[in-house]
């Protein structure tokens, strides 16, 4: 009874969806995901046992193969003529009989190219003669010098190798498997005479094995150290298996067949493992369960219909609650949204004393104490902070040091000093240019003024030391750039690179575009410095490291500075960032090094 007395006293809604979910929701979920699961491991069996009968075949095609190539190989070594080329001595008296034998072995090849597209090439090679069919003699006696050792060692035996690159007689690449063999005389059986090598493009191999895969999503032929022989995409070919769980399975488990889960980019596989019989080949099979499992639509129809209807039941009974409760909150919320748009007048409408009506209550309580300390309390903090703004206005104003300076270039022209007019103009100018009226964007031939300003300052200081040139490319002068970008590296070549340096200094400054960036340039014959010093420089200093972060906020990632090298001593130091010929194409970055642009 107390418990029932517990239950009567809970929330509407939350009784409505214990009910609900209890002894609706939770118990046809329930009995609906035991048939879904039973019926996906039907199917995903079933679909595993197909997988093993298509690898079958495959593994049939591919021992047919290298068995056929093994019987080349040794119809290679009981024929005359191969044995008569590799020990006929390469003298002009024989080279008839050496063109002759050639031409027998050439037809022999073209006989098994033509019938065989998957073959690549084959060499025939001994002391006295070599013949290569379908592949440059020059560009793969390094590639296959570790073969032909270990084929050597075989004394006769079969040899296959792992996968490698090789070019073919139009300098074409391609990965190949091959069969290196060493062939001994015929008379004299431990007596070897030459090498024979056939070589197989795997990428066309895999086409011709390949047969309709059923349930597999995707195919691949790998070695016993994970290495893929055969794939569908020719760029993981001589690769390894990326995962390194399942390469070791390959290792310990490669003579029997294996099923195991595999998930890769959160797609959950199947993978069926099988070996070539008497090769260190190993097939892999992947069946995506997703795909399999589309044959439950079916079943997973019959879910969705009973879902719906319930939700249909659900619907109704979330409308009875809606117009006794969800609208009176509704209307609170509605009363929220006006607080927040500054509106203190707003007011709820409390008919009852049930929840909903206590926090209506409570809500107009709330805003009734905000709109009393927004009158007494917040008022007079704004007339505080009003009365300090005004004293910061107060204070000096650019146009005041402008016209200050003016004042005194004109004094000093009346005193007959024309030098001291024309460098209170320069510093006028720069102060100009360096407020710009709180603006960070300036064209690069404001920028260029700026610098030739500053140098014109400088040289009045250095006289006859310092000699500058500026370039710049017509097109780029009314570039967008930041302000005061190239300055700091002129005062870092005056104050730094020239430091005791009693020689003539020199500053020269280029600006010109490259493709969709604006290259800035600047060099000088100062002491220079490493690449790393400079990165040091640019990673704790403070001018190249602030200039890095300005230039990384304003233009993102594409922008930065670096160090060139140069025929000349001195440091050349090139600023790099995308070039915009419009200001409101210039936008700051999220942060500095940020990827968005």
């Amino acid at each position: 009874m107390k418990r029932l007395l517990f239950f009567s006293d809970w929330k509407l809604q939350w009784k409505f969806l214990f009910i609900f979910f209890i002894f609706i929701i939770l118990p046809m979920l329930t009995f609906s995901l035991f048939i879904y699961s039973q019926a996906n491991q039907a199917v995903q069996l079933q679909a595993i046992n197909n997988t093993k009968g298509h690898l079958e075949k495959i593994n049939q095609n591919i021992s047919a193969v290298l068995k056929d190539i093994e019987n080349i190989s040794s119809f290679m070594i009981y024929s005359k003529d191969v044995q008569s080329y590799l020990k006929t001595p390469n003298h002009s008296e024989y080279w008839l009989d050496l063109k002759e034998l050639e031409e027998q072995i050439n037809g022999f090849a073209v006989f098994h190219f033509t019938s065989k597209f998957y073959l690549h090439s084959i060499s025939l090679v001994s002391s006295n003669n070599q013949i290569h069919i379908g592949i440059n003699p020059s560009d793969h006696e390094n590639s296959e010098a570790l073969w032909k050792q270990k084929a050597f060692e075989r004394m006769g035996k079969v040899f296959w190798t792992d996968v490698y690159t090789i070019k073919d007689s139009w300098n074409r690449e391609a990965k190949v498997i091959s069969l290196f063999r060493v062939i001994n005389d015929i008379n004299n059986v431990s007596h070897p005479i030459g090498m024979a090598v056939i070589r197989l493009d795997v990428k066309k191999l895999y086409e011709y094995i390949e047969t309709d895969f059923g349930d597999l999503e995707k195919m691949m032929v790998v070695d016993r150290n994970g290495i893929i022989v055969m794939h569908s995409n020719p760029i993981y070919i001589g690769h390894p298996f990326p995962d390194s769980k399942i390469t070791k399975l390959f290792q310990q488990d490669a003579n029997q067949q294996t099923t195991l889960s595999y998930k890769e980019k959160n797609i959950a596989y199947n993978v069926v493992t099988m070996p070539v019989d008497d090769t260190d080949l190993i097939t892999v099979g992947f069946v995506n369960e997703i795909s399999v499992a589309r044959g439950l639509m079916g079943i997973k129809q019959s879910i969705r219909c009973m879902m719906m209807v319930l939700t249909f039941l659900g619907v109704i009974a979330m409308l009875g609650l809606y117009h006794f409760n969800i609208k009176r909150i509704q209307d609170l919320i509605k009363q929220t949204q006006q607080v927040e748009k500054g509106d203190l007048t707003a007011r709820v409408l409390v008919k009852s004393k049930d929840e909903i009506g206590i926090l209506g209550i409570r809500f107009n309580k709330m805003v009734r104490r905000l709109k009393s300390l927004i009158e007494n309390e917040y008022q007079m903090e704004i007339r505080t902070k009003e009365s300090e703004l005004k004293m910061l206005q107060s204070q000096i104003n650019p146009h005041f040091l402008y016209n200050t300076l003016d004042m005194i270039r004109w004094t000093a022209r009346l005193e007959n000093a024309p030098e001291t007019s024309k460098l209170i103009e320069l510093l006028s100018k720069m102060f100009r240019t360096s407020l710009n009226r709180g603006k960070i964007w300036i064209t690069l031939k404001d920028e260029l003024s700026y610098c030739q300003n500053y140098l014109e300052l400088q040289k009045r200081r250095l006289g006859d030391k310092l000699k500058y040139s500026l370039f710049c490319q017509y097109d780029v002068f009314d570039a967008i750039v930041l302000k005061q970008t190239i300055q700091p590296l002129i005062e870092n070549s005056i104050h730094h690179g020239f430091e005791n340096m009693k020689s003539l200094k020199k500053i020269y400054i280029r600006c010109f575009r490259e493709n969709d960036f604006l290259i800035i340039d600047v060099m000088d014959n100062g002491k220079g410095f490493t690449k790393e010093q400079f990165a040091t420089a640019v990673q704790n200093g403070f001018a190249l490291k602030n200039m890095q972060d300005r230039l990384r906020i304003a233009f993102g990632k594409d922008a930065g500075i670096s160090i060139e090298e140069g025929q000349t001593p001195g440091a050349w130091v090139r600023i790099t960032f995308p070039f915009r010929n419009k200001e409101d194409e210039c936008k700051l970055q999220k942060s500095a090094g940020d990827d968005s642009t």
